[in-house]
């Protein structure tokens, strides 16, 4: 005759299992793991976008600098320090990336020690940032260059930065720098074609 089961199997099966500890280890791991590896994807998020912000700077400070060395710049040469600036952004894609160059002269507005930036010439790569025209004011002179008939560089560069992991969260992030510099051998970095501003 077959052996009928038992009925408070069951019941013993579940209080087994409720005093049983084969199994928390694996429970907690499955319970830290997505706050782990969300840990994990935003460091590296965070350390690819410091870096990408880092060489922006360090591509609008080469583009002011190449700029800033020159006594008079032609079609050419703009054309080449463009390239040569771009060229910095790597391993980061360098094609995305706006540039301005902006030749400015600082003149008196005949209030006090008070001065404005006057574009002399500016040249531009991409589509992120306008077009400035002769004369157009810009605004505010930096420190250390406010001294009226002088004349400084004026590098801006935008980048539509995208993240890899974080992307749904932010979308596209507009990382920009902006870097007046010097001019080194002469009063102002003469462009050709155009005429001089001081």
């Amino acid at each position: 005759m077959a052996k009928l089961p038992d009925p408070r199997a069951p019941i013993r099966a579940l209080r087994a299992l409720a005093r049983s500890r084969k199994g928390v280890a694996a429970v907690e791991f499955a319970l830290v793991l997505p706050f782990m590896l969300l840990l994990y994807f935003g460091m590296a998020e965070v350390s690819r976008g410091v870096n990408a912000d880092r060489k922006l700077t360090l591509l609008s400070r080469t583009l002011a600098d190449l700029t800033g060395r020159a006594q008079s710049i032609s079609n050419a040469e703009m054309t080449a320090i463009f390239e040569a600036a771009s060229a910095v952004m790597h391993p980061f894609d360098g094609s995305q990336v706006s540039m301005r160059i902006t030749s400015v002269i600082v003149r008196s507005t005949g209030t006090g020690d008070a001065v404005r930036g006057e574009v002399c010439w500016s040249d531009r790569r991409g589509t992120e940032l306008p077009e400035l025209r002769r004369s157009d004011v810009i605004t505010p002179v930096p420190d250390g260059f406010r001294t009226p008939n002088t004349s400084y560089v004026l590098a801006e560069v935008v980048n539509p930065y995208t993240p890899t992991v974080g992307y749904v969260i932010s979308g596209t992030l507009r990382l920009s720098e902006t870097t007046p510099w010097p001019v080194r051998n002469t009063g102002e970095v003469r462009r050709e074609g155009v005429s001089a501003c001081l």
